[in-house]
């Protein structure tokens, strides 16, 4: 959890200090970029957590909730610079490709469970294949040599 923590705060860090210096939000994309991805990454470590059969501890749950508010403000703080910054409309148009990239990785991820899945199916009937074929060419080696 840390690591996305120290991933996106150093990414918006960057982008809080090119604003600062005058340059454009187009100059820092790949840091906005990094901060949403680092922010995806937190949320999915943070569900498996939650999903996790070992109860986590009170320390951990705190810690969780002040990594997500600093994710929360420091997104803020960025929506309000595209706001004044930017192009008009560009947080709405933001807000609206964060969705679609999360919605699009999720589907990723879900064709990846999915294709493992077959390959695991895949292999599991080749060996039964296999073990069927052994089994009877052994019944016919057996009925060779014990009636043939």
């Amino acid at each position: 959890m840390l690591v996305e923590l120290a991933a996106f705060t150093a990414a918006a860090k960057t982008v809080t200090s090119a604003i600062q210096a005058g340059k454009d939000l187009t100059s820092v994309a790949s840091s906005i970029g990094k901060m949403a991805e680092s922010k995806d990454q937190l949320h999915t470590r943070l569900q498996k957590k939650k999903a996790s059969p070992f109860k986590s501890t009170v320390e951990g749950e705190i810690e969780e909730f002040m990594a997500l508010e600093e994710v929360k403000q420091r997104e803020e703080d960025l929506l309000k610079m595209m706001v004044y910054t930017g192009r008009p409309g560009l947080k709405d148009d933001f807000i609206k490709y964060q969705a679609d990239a999360r919605r699009q990785r999720k589907e990723a991820i879900k064709e990846a469970e999915r294709q493992r899945e077959a390959r695991v199916e895949m292999i599991t009937t080749g060996i039964l294949i296999l073990m069927s074929v052994g089994s009877i060419i052994g019944l016919f080696v057996w009925l060779y040599l014990n009636y043939g």
